[in-house]
């Protein structure tokens, strides 16, 4: 009869460890949303600060729009006159680039920034009006437009460069045409005799930038060569498109990319109603590629990668605890495994609080030492035994260890998780194996 009463005991008691370990999901869910939130605050930050430098900038073009005089019938079949617009990409577009990134604060908020210094080389192809399907005659050769733009004009530091053919032009704002009608444009009068030639039209383009977080590039002629390199250790290369080449060492980096129109959804050149240029702006800005400035350690990332395992180590620091007692014959209440989870739950709010400050591994190491700290003061007077005082510290030393492992181990945090259960349930085993036994006695 006593054994069975005590194995009851026992039972019930796990169960309660089960349902507590879950009930925990709640105040974690909690500290999760308050994650979202200071992210969100950070994101707000970024946005603010941005918005008075320079945001993500993304360098579009140059296109070179050249009107035609067109004609149709209307419902009387008489000849009413219109104007189309050819808009011509680059045959070639070489950019060398480099960025100068820096860290500004706002209170406790870093906001990655550049400046940044490119030079855009390349050619247009012979304007041909035979391959564009209308006749010379028909060309307005004198009202041709080159436009060329960024994506957050107020990053421009000065008026970009532009020589045309060897003739040095001016953009101005609100000129643009084509799929980039936003940026800056500059009226161009090519010579009749253009239309027939065979030279391909040569520009430069010197440009002096700032931006924060990422620089882009579009894929705009038919071979886009682009090299670009900064004194930052952390790149993410991203978009349509990954660099050639790349070299990223802990005081910079330098990558390639070269991108052909065959990797994109644009023609070289195409025909539009009006000076807008349809819908190829957006598919050009979809096929776009560059590289992000990226702090080394993300704290809220990472701090939300902890709170998904919460439940996960609650369990086991439970479990463990659980092990102890029934192991050293000690006796653990109810309300105490339930004052031990409510420490658990802090260690999250800590450990975003502090990471925000000193960052996500010192924030770590700080909190779990307070935890452990504080749960190892209160262990004595349950158990009553240095031993046993001694293994819950050792066991929650291990949980937080374990934890930090898989945060750093990714890719095999999954196994590591599953080997961790393993070994504590079979920890667990042993020393339950002569429950029945001893209860028997």
């Amino acid at each position: 009869m006593r054994s069975f009463s005590h194995a009851t005991l026992l039972t019930a008691k796990l169960v309660v460890i089960g349902v507590l370990g879950l009930a925990l999901w709640i105040p974690t869910s909690i500290i999760g949303l308050l994650v979202d939130e200071r992210a969100g605050r950070r994101d707000e930050v970024v946005s603010e600060v941005s918005a008075t430098w320079g945001r993500e900038q993304n360098v579009e073009g140059p296109v070179l729009s050249v009107p035609v005089t067109t004609w149709h019938e209307d419902v009387n079949r008489r000849p009413v006159q219109r104007t189309v617009w050819v808009h011509q990409l680059p045959e070639t577009l070489e950019i060398r680039g480099s960025l100068e990134p820096e860290v500004r604060y706002r209170a406790i908020y870093e906001v990655v920034l550049y400046r940044g210094d490119l030079s855009l080389r390349g050619s247009f192809p012979p304007l041909d009006p035979s391959r564009w399907g209308v006749r010379s005659e028909d060309v307005q050769w004198d009202r041709a437009v080159v436009t060329f733009g960024i994506s957050d004009p107020k990053g421009l530091r000065e008026v970009p460069g532009l020589v045309l053919g060897g003739e040095t032009l001016h953009l101005e704002p609100g000129a643009g045409r084509g799929p980039f009608l936003e940026g800056l444009g500059a009226e161009v009068r090519l010579a009749p005799s253009a239309g027939s030639g065979e030279t391909a039209i040569s520009f430069e383009i010197d440009v002096e930038l700032a931006g924060s977080e990422s620089l882009h590039f579009l894929p705009m002629a038919r071979e886009t060569d682009v090299a670009l390199d900064a004194p930052w250790p952390d790149p993410s290369f991203d978009g349509a498109f990954l660099p050639e080449t790349r070299v990223v060492t802990e005081s910079g980096f330098d990558a390639t990319w070269r991108v052909l129109s065959l990797h994109r959804e644009v023609p070289q050149h195409w025909l539009s109603e009006d000076e807008y240029g349809d819908c190829y702006g957006g598919y050009l800005r979809g096929a776009s590629f560059g590289v992000r400035l990226l702090f080394p350690v993300d704290a809220y990332q990472r701090t939300m990668r902890t709170v998904k395992y919460s439940v996960l180590f609650s369990l086991l620091t439970l479990l463990g605890f659980f092990a102890v007692e029934v192991g050293g014959k000690s006796s653990i209440h109810p309300v105490q495994y339930m004052v031990i989870g409510f420490a658990l739950c802090i260690f999250y709010t800590l450990l975003l609080s502090l990471s925000e400050l000193i960052g996500f591994n010192s924030a770590y190491a700080v909190s779990s030492l307070v935890i452990v700290a504080l749960i190892s003061t209160y262990i004595p007077a349950i158990v009553r035994s240095r031993k046993l005082t001694a293994l819950c510290a050792g066991v929650l030393g291990a949980v937080y260890s374990s934890l930090f492992v898989m945060l750093q181990l990714e890719e095999l945090a999954l196994l590591m998780g599953t080997v961790l259960l393993l070994v504590l349930c079979a920890v667990v085993m042993l020393l339950t194996h002569r429950l029945n036994r001893n209860g028997g006695e």
